[in-house]
């Protein structure tokens, strides 16, 4: 997480050579992504979000991943 911190996301195949992790940069990125990062929201959805995943649906159907872009903080983990 200290190396994210230091020098940005975005090269995750660095993150793993720098870091010193045993995993691979696909690996890397995901963990950052559904757990480690700052911003991530866990846990029950506010009840703003709730009816905004409800106008999203009737827009989108079920494209999860498409609904949680437009959801600050949330994953398609979710």
């Amino acid at each position: 997480m200290e190396y994210v911190r230091k020098h940005g996301e975005g090269n995750w195949n660095a993150v793993q050579r720098n870091s010193g992790l045993n995993r691979c940069g696909k690996s890397c990125r995901l963990r950052w992504a559904n757990h480690l990062r700052p911003n991530l929201k866990k846990g029950a959805f506010s009840p703003e979000e709730e009816r905004l995943i409800l106008e999203l649906h009737a827009k989108y159907g079920n494209k999860w991943a498409r609904m949680a872009s437009q959801l600050p903080g949330r994953t398609d983990n979710e």
